[in-house]
């Protein structure tokens, strides 16, 4: 095997734990959290602020920042909140990440593993 073909192979294992990990980080971070329904209430440039009403009717506001947020004023937006600290929120449930992780990772194996296959059918 070649050095090159080892290091996609790593590289490949590596994406599908990290898809892995980001999975379960979401996944114990919703079995506490509580889902509710926000509103996009200001944006400029790549800051925004979402509004958020948590269970006990306290009104609730997220700033964050992302270049590529594609949020707008005025559109709802799923809010999963701790109910034990209801200003610490995740805006997606990271299952899009998670596979995108994993898909790399399996392609990165693929390419590994693929030139192994094309020796051996060339020896035969």
């Amino acid at each position: 095997m070649e050095k090159g073909n080892k290091i996609i192979l790593v590289l490949g294992i590596l994406a599908i734990a990290a898809g892995v990990a980001v999975y379960y980080n979401y996944s114990s971070f919703l079995k506490k959290a509580t889902l509710t329904e926000g509103k996009v209430v200001h944006v400029l440039g790549s800051s925004y602020r979402i509004q958020y009403i948590i269970a006990d009717g306290t009104e609730k506001i997220y700033q964050g920042s992302g270049k590529s947020h594609g949020f707008r004023e005025g559109n709802p937006v799923s809010v999963w909140y701790r109910t034990d600290k209801p200003d610490r929120i995740r805006l997606s449930d990271g299952t899009k990440g998670s596979r995108r992780l994993f898909t790399a990772g399996v392609a990165c194996i693929l390419l590994g593993v693929y030139p192994l296959f094309m020796k051996k059918k060339t020896n035969s």
